[in-house]
């Protein structure tokens, strides 16, 4: 007789909170304890106090635990709970303000800036390492036809060894600039032609032709003495790991940079033939490093 009580009021025990967990109450009580912090008031005490690691080592280490998981996660009414809890309003409600909090934002956002940068570098390490490869090979037959020994790795004093950088790196690096000077040049070009459209001004053939060759010209003495007297290296040279430096292995001044810069223009103007002597100079020097006593060596600095 009082097993049969005790198995009745257990059966009615369960209904009893099954039908207090199907009901608001869950939702309700979740609001509260957000609300009022409570969660985060005790954990912070139980942490401070030290008991939350005792508590959860010795809870961990019982076999009465993952019976009691295994139990309360059978129980179809805590699926259920926990489906409406997913489901809620409330549960939407801090979904939507955990996505739009500066905090999570500002995660987010450090997360994937750090991905591209880390995939970035690696790119730019891969190509920077195939044309160091390419240089040793562009330059091998050369120096075997006049007579000289392979090209060491650098040069052996009491500092580092100073890789100078080859043919094919300089000429990607260089490849990629022009390509940036003459996509800003063609924007400006663009802006301006716009802007004298607008006016209802017409420029003349010629003074339009004079204009623009002034412009690229300003343009690419700006570009490239800007970029090598501040760092050193231009964006083409960064992307190949280059970076250029004078006698004093300092990034060059501007009268040496500009000075530089003419080389250049000199040396591409008659057919690159200024940049052929890289393949044999001891220190990879072009026509514009000859004149302005630079060399360009291989950035190895993180």
């Amino acid at each position: 007789m009082t097993a049969s009580a005790g198995g009745i009021f257990e059966a009615e025990a369960e209904k009893a909170v099954d039908a207090v967990l199907a009901g608001p109450m869950p939702e309700a009580v979740t609001r509260a304890l957000i609300e009022r912090q409570v969660v985060e008031r005790v954990v912070s005490e139980l942490v401070d106090s030290g008991d939350l690691d005792r508590m959860l080592a010795s809870a961990a280490e019982d076999k009465r635990t993952a019976q009691l998981v295994q139990r309360v996660l059978a129980n179809p009414s805590v699926e259920q709970m926990l489906i409406d809890a997913v489901d809620s309003k409330l549960a939407v409600e801090l979904t939507d303000r955990l996505v739009r909090s500066p905090e999570f934002q500002r995660v987010i956002t450090d997360a994937v800036r750090a991905a591209l940068a880390r995939q970035s570098a690696t790119l730019a390490d891969t190509f920077a390492a195939s044309a160091r490869r390419i240089d040793s090979r562009l330059e091998a037959p050369p120096r075997r036809w006049i007579g000289r020994s392979p090209r060491p790795v650098g040069e052996a004093t009491a500092r580092p060894v100073v890789p100078y950088a080859g043919l094919a790196s300089r000429a990607a690096a260089f490849t990629v600039d022009a390509l940036a000077v003459h996509l800003v040049f063609l924007v400006c070009c663009a802006m301006v032609g716009l802007v004298v459209t607008l006016t209802g001004h017409h420029l003349s053939g010629s003074v339009g032709e004079a204009l623009a060759a002034a412009g690229w010209l300003v343009l690419v003495v700006a570009y490239f003495t800007a970029f090598w007297t501040g760092v050193g290296q231009t964006p083409g040279m960064s992307l190949l790991r280059l970076r250029l430096v004078d006698a004093s292995g300092d990034s060059p001044g501007f009268g040496r940079s500009l000075l530089r810069l003419v080389g250049a223009l000199v040396a591409v103007s008659i057919f690159f033939v200024g940049f052929l002597p890289v393949l044999v100079d001891d220190r990879r020097r072009a026509l514009q490093d000859f004149l302005a006593r630079t060399v360009v060596i291989y950035d190895t600095a993180p």
